[in-house]
């Protein structure tokens, strides 16, 4: 990553005073000479003459970045010319052709710049009568880009989902890559995420590893490539990936970058993290994966220290709470010296660094940072700037890095938190760290310092603190062990087990941190008429929550509720309605999905959780009412119903009052058995989805019944282990077809 300026002094006074001058003292000739207009598929801006205009029809190498004033015609190119990096916003505008028919069904797929990640100071939006789409981003002059947009102020811009991936033109056979896989060898950056085919052509290069520019309000080139379909490709081609967030910068930063806000690091840093975990996930990076956070260059005082340090912890925190691993890339002499003496403090440390030290040398080793800090595969170190290299034919201005620490891929595995810091002596007992994630799955980090002939590691949980029972298990493979598990119980032991499974040593008795969790990876609303949906959340905060839900696609709100209530230690419903423009949005969703971000606060503990979710509208169905039976102590339905595609449902029920619970489900129309499944689990306290395959003859039913749903009798059974008073749940529930 180079140092290059966003934008200078003398380019920044002229755009924040131009409009107001030229509205109040200079005669509308003078105006003229001072701006220009340029037009485009018949869309026209007017912008200060000193901007550069640039044809990408007619010059396709040119780099789309919006840290120098520009106006940019046409779609970028998957071949642009991009140095290694760039950093930071100023005013510029994008103005893309797009189909007629695209336009008037706005919001659409938009270009790739506008799909990943123009956060921050930058608006886009689609001009249908042109059929063009505009995305602009400004700096210390807003008034400026809103006057050349004609209009009073800049607009919010419009979701956007992606384009299709483009195609390797050779085919590729390697290994693919696992998430959050340690990788030690060379790799690059580059400013823009190279085309399928350059990649294709670097495979005869040394490098195996490639850092892409995920988001962030500080990102400066256009991704024409960076596509879940181009990730997919190249990890399959045996590529590791380094995703990088470039956020918000230090207060007084040498980039020109929109700056920290000190009093509201913690809070902008939480903000940065949830913002690049659905940037990773848009482009198919789902949790287990490392996401690294581009923190420039800056001068180092109590200023600067105290908020990016705020910031940076506050960002480790959230990635690690949403499942992924946290990374800081940032100048040896500044972010690394203050990372190195936040070690021992209340500071969340980075579970990986990257350290900018532009000496020369291909390895991780640093004089900036002790070897024994971040020494277990958690290094990477950029060691040459913006150069030149090609191989294949094909030349890329790159930045040069040596790895030894965890790259990303597309499969999903628990992160591993952090590792904690040597000790030489033994510790007295096993350490065990729970962290609880938004899905409802819990992580749990397993380390006994110094000790040794530890050969696995077993988690017990439960419900109450003398009734433990199995939850996790892995081997003793390193000095920290990660396991995961569905499960929200309320209290945790760890066993470190040697040879035989022998008990060497127990940790004291964890508690579950307080949090939220959303349940699932889809909501289902009646038809497209604003019919009421529902999602599954949990809440596990020691009392009842008072829970606010938020559903937004892209900037765009498309539901928010008032209070809900769910009780302590459960699950159940927060039920929502779509607004008119949610709904208008469903309407032209591709497939009729529409993907959202779900936000859910509870006003009691302050506690809140995100997840990405896809609304999916149904038609018909009946209200369903128990009947015939109640609810088990231990199992019982939360939801009554069920949604089926392609003869394939899922039962939402819940499990209380033991560590797991080990249910069947049978399905019943009249004497006819429609489905049976086999033990699923389901985590304590926790709400879980029973999978179940219609018979043929069910299936034939539910085509055949009226409105796309039939009321059928359900029986969920507990195993003798797990049961407790009653052995089963029984409900009719109404099974409702969707396509």
């Amino acid at each position: 990553m180079t140092r290059g300026t966003a934008f200078r002094l003398r380019d920044v006074i002229p755009l924040a005073l131009l409009t107001a001058l030229l509205s109040a003292v200079v005669p509308a000739s003078a105006q003229a000479a001072a701006t220009r207009l340029v037009r485009y598929h018949g869309y026209a801006v007017r912008v200060p003459r000193s901007w550069t205009v640039y044809n990408l029809t007619h010059r396709p190498e040119t780099c789309v970045r919006f840290d120098r004033h520009a106006v940019y015609l046409g779609t970028p190119s998957s071949a642009q010319r991009c140095p290694a990096h760039a950093a930071g916003r100023t005013e510029a505008i994008l103005i893309t052709p797009v189909s007629r028919q695209a336009a008037v069904r706005a919001p659409r797929s938009a270009s790739a710049v506008s799909a990943h990640g123009l956060a921050g100071r930058s608006t886009s939006f689609l001009v249908a009568s042109a059929g063009v789409e505009v995305t602009a981003t400004w700096a210390s002059a807003p008034a400026v880009v809103a006057a050349a947009l004609h209009r009073s102020a800049v607009p919010a811009s419009s979701p956007a989902a992606e384009p299709a991936a483009p195609r390797s033109a050779t085919p590729r056979a390697a290994k693919a890559h696992a998430a959050s896989a340690v990788y030690t060898g060379l790799g690059f950056d580059d400013c823009s995420a190279p085309s399928a085919g350059a990649m294709s052509a670097w495979s005869a290069s040394p490098y195996r590893a490639v850092g892409v520019y995920i988001g962030g309000a500080n990102t400066a080139c256009a991704q024409p490539n960076l596509t879940s379909g181009w990730v997919a490709s190249e990890v399959a081609a045996g590529w590791g990936l380094i995703p990088t967030y470039v956020g918000l910068q230090a207060p007084s930063n040498r980039c020109g970058c929109a700056s920290i806000t000190p009093g509201q690091a913690s809070a902008q840093g939480t903000a940065a993290a949830a913002d690049a975990v659905a940037d990773a996930q848009a482009i198919g990076i789902p949790a287990g994966n490392p996401i690294y956070f581009d923190m420039e260059a800056y001068t180092r005082n109590s200023a600067n220290t105290s908020a990016v340090l705020a910031f940076l912890s506050a960002w480790t925190a959230q990635l690690h709470a949403l499942g992924y691993l946290s990374g800081i890339y940032s100048s040896a002499a500044s972010g690394m010296v203050d990372l190195v003496q936040a070690i021992g403090t209340s500071f969340v440390a980075p579970d990986e660094i990257w350290v900018a030290e532009w000496n020369g040398s291909q390895s991780t080793v640093s004089d900036y940072v002790p070897a024994a800090d971040w020494s277990n595969h958690q290094r990477i170190h950029q060691y040459s700037g913006s150069h030149d290299e090609t191989y294949g034919g094909v030349t890329l201005n790159i930045d040069g890095d040596a790895l030894d620490g965890a790259t990303a891929g597309t499969s999903s595995i628990p992160a591993s938190f952090p590792t904690p810091p040597a000790q030489s002596a033994v510790a007295p007992t096993p350490t065990l760290t729970v962290s609880p994630t938004f899905n409802g799955l819990t992580n749990f980090s397993a380390s006994w310092s110094g000790a040794t002939g530890i050969v696995g590691w077993r988690v017990l949980g439960g419900v109450t603190s003398g009734a433990l029972a199995t939850v996790a298990s892995a081997g003793a493979s390193r000095a920290v062990t990660v396991m995961s598990a569905r499960t929200a119980a309320p209290y945790y032991e760890l066993q470190a087990l040697g040879p035989g499974n022998q008990v060497l040593g127990s940790s004291p008795l964890v508690t579950q941190p307080a949090h939220l969790a959303i349940f699932g990876k889809s909501a289902f609303v009646p038809g497209l008429g604003g019919g009421m949906g529902g999602l599954p959340v949990g809440c596990y905060t020691g009392s009842r929550c008072t829970v606010r839900t938020t559903l937004a696609a892209g900037r765009t709100v498309v539901a928010r509720t008032g209070p809900e209530f769910i009780g302590s230690e459960t699950g159940g419903f927060v039920y929502f309605r779509l607004t008119p423009a949610g709904l208008a949005l469903l309407r032209r969703a591709r497939g009729g999905r529409l993907p959202v971000l779900a936000s859910v606060r509870d006003a009691t503990s302050g506690k809140s959780a995100s997840a990405t979710i896809t609304v999916i509208p149904f038609g018909g169905g009946k209200r369903p009412a128990l009947a015939h039976g109640a609810q088990a102590p231990t199992v019982r339905f939360v939801g009554l119903s069920d949604y089926v595609n392609g003869g394939v449902g899922g039962i939402l029920a819940g499990c209380r009052g033991v560590p797991v619970c080990n249910v069947t489900t049978t399905l019943s129309a009249g004497r006819t058995v429609i489905a049976r499944t086999g033990t699923e689990q389901i985590g304590a306290n926790e709400l879980g989805y029973l999978i179940f395959t219609l018979t043929p003859q069910g299936r034939a039913l539910l085509t055949r019944a009226s409105g796309n749903s039939v009321l059928v009798r359900a029986v969920l059974s507990m195993n003798a282990a797990s049961a407790i008073g009653a052995a089963s749940a029984t409900a009719t529930i109404s099974l409702v077809r969707y396509r």
